[in-house]
This record gives structure tokens, sequence and C-alpha cells, in this order.
């Protein structure tokens, strides 16, 4: 059909043999940088699609071996933290700006709040891993506590679906800019609400098991904002998806989150209490080390992605143990699919 010359064609309508009277075909190029052939008459014009044309195809990044994910396998809980901090600094900036969307207004909002009540011992966002924070809004005495968890929680859960969708394209090789991420989970925040309070239901009752059955629950739990943003499900069907997969390797959860739980808190009471002491001792007014402190929460910036990454790749182990997910991409890598 490439060696056709343009005047051979005709339309559809027309005697075979030549184009109809009145008829004038011409070749103009299309999108996908082959032509089409335009014939215009006094019927109207018809377009005919050369079989020559090159299809277009959506152009694909590819990140390079050196990426975190470039490889999945089944590893241990102890690995799976350490591939979170991989996670954390391959698009350090990328993340800690997507945690300063929801948690800087936070901590602004908070420093307010504790400096017109000096007394409040209200719980700073981040000063404590979210497993441990209704532990210490219990024993404060302002309303003020209960609020800026939940919305610390919320914050976390739509962090949690960012992460999540930029996990995703990582395992296919693939890199989201920061404005898609942006968009993508500010158009979920509803899901990121539903999640805060359902998952909220699940594991307070857990706390009459000696305040650790916090832990034991939200090992069930634990992923389900990554899995909202990865696999692009609704609040519901993401928790029914986090249980399913935790649920066959709970020990391994349960691991992951406990040893989560203590590295972020070793990090705020290393850059929370140092501060706040040191001032203490030299006898600063109480107003500086009040600020002194919620400068520190800003540490939330940087702990906050990293436990996001700890479930991110919790969700990639757990795909790959119980869907083979690590099989699926050594095929595609290997051509065989």
């Amino acid at each position: 059909m490439s060696g056709a010359a343009s005047q051979d064609w005709s339309a559809p309508d027309a005697p075979s043999g030549g184009a109809s009277a009145g008829t004038i075909a011409r070749d103009t190029p299309d999108a996908a940088g082959g032509a089409l052939l335009v014939s215009s008459g006094s019927s109207g014009g018809v377009a005919v699609a050369r079989g020559d044309a090159s299809p277009q195809q959506e152009p694909v990044t590819s990140l390079g071996g050196d990426q975190p994910l470039a490889r999945v396998a089944p590893v241990s809980p102890v690995a799976v933290l350490d591939g979170a901090f991989d996670l954390l600094r391959f698009r350090f900036g990328r993340l800690v700006g997507l945690a300063s969307v929801v948690y800087l207004p936070l901590v602004l909002a908070q420093l307010g709040v504790v400096l017109s009540q000096r007394s409040s011992s209200a719980t700073r966002p981040g000063s404590a891993p979210s497993q441990f924070q209704v532990l210490s809004s219990s024993q404060g005495s302002s309303g003020w506590n209960l609020i800026f968890v939940l919305l610390g929680s919320c914050a976390l859960a739509w962090l949690g679906i960012a992460v999540g969708a930029q996990v995703a394209a990582w395992v296919d090789d693939t890199d989201l800019t920061f404005g898609r991420v942006l968009r993508y989970a500010a158009g979920r925040w509803w899901v990121a609400l539903v999640l805060a309070v359902v998952t909220w239901c699940i594991k307070v009752p857990a706390l009459c098991a000696f305040g650790i059955g916090w832990l034991f629950a939200d090992a069930f739990v634990f992923i389900a904002a990554i899995v909202a943003g990865a696999e692009r499900l609704g609040p519901f069907a993401a928790i029914r998806r986090s249980c399913s997969l935790t649920r066959r390797w709970y020990w391994r959860a349960l691991a992951v989150v406990a040893g989560g739980a203590f590295i972020t808190l070793v990090f705020q009471l290393v850059v929370l209490a140092g501060p706040a002491l040191l001032l203490s001792a030299l006898g600063l007014p109480e107003d500086w080390v009040l600020i002194a402190q919620q400068l520190g929460s800003l540490l939330v910036l940087v702990t906050a992605p990293l436990t996001a990454c700890i479930a991110a790749r919790a969700w990639v182990d757990f795909r790959c143990r119980s869907d083979g997910s690590d099989l699926d991409r050594r095929m595609v890598d290997r051509g065989l699919v």
C-alpha cells in the first residue's frame, strides 16, 4: 500500500479504477507521524487511514537498575525496614514535600494552640508514633488533644495514599511527578478520612488488652492506606485487601509494625526531648521551650514519610508472598510474557 500513488485512491462509493468526478485526493500528516488520505468531493470528505502509518506509543521512563524496587523478592522483616529507608532516600525531597502539604498546616495550627494555652499538655503531631498518640492524649485535659490526634491520623492516611501510588509506579519501573501524585492524592482525600475513622474504630477497642493490643490490631490494617493508593481501591475494599494480605503473614506484619514504631519513637525522643531538656536546664522562658518543642515537631516531615515507606515496603513484600508479583516481574524482565 505504501507504493500506491495518491491519485490511485478513490472514495469508497466511487467506481473502481479511479477517483470520482470532482474528487481531489491528498495526503495529510496525522499525529502519529504517518498520513491520512483525505478525499473531498461533492458528497463530503472521506478520510482513509494509511496502512503504513506507525502506531503512536506512550513514552515510558525507566528508572534504571539502581532504584530500590528494581528487583523485588520476599524478604525478612528487618530487610523490610531497611528497604523503607531506601525508598525514603530515593525520592527524599518529593516525599518530604508531600508530607509538608498536610503536616505543616497542622504543626502551625498546634503551635498557635500551645502558645495560647501554655498549660495545655496537648499531644504534638509526630511527638509519638500514631499507635501511641491515643495513650498520651487520654492523659490531657484539653479537648485539642483528641482533635490533633485525629487530624494527624487523617494526614498519615492521606500521605499513605500518595506514597502508595508512587511506590506502585516504582514497582512497574516508572516514575510519577510530584504534581501528578499530589493531584491523585488530593482527589482521594475522602478515602483518607474514611480510612482514618474506620481504622481507629478497629484499633481503639484493642487498647483494652493492656495497651499493647493497639499494635496487634494495627498489624492487620497498617498497609490499608498504601493499598488504597497503589491499587486504587475504596476505603473498605482497601481494609479488606490489607487484612487478606497480612492475615497469612501476621507475625511478620506484627514484627514490621513493632520495629517501625520503635524506630520512629527513638527518632522523636532524641529530637524532641533533647532540646527541650537543654533549654529547661538553662532556665530559659517557658515560651522558648514550647517553641523549641514545636519546631522539633517538624521532624514529622521525615518520620511520617518513613512510616508510609515502611508500610509500602511491607505491601510489596506481602504481594510477593501472596500474589507472586515478583515472579510476574521476572517473567516480564526475561521477555516471557
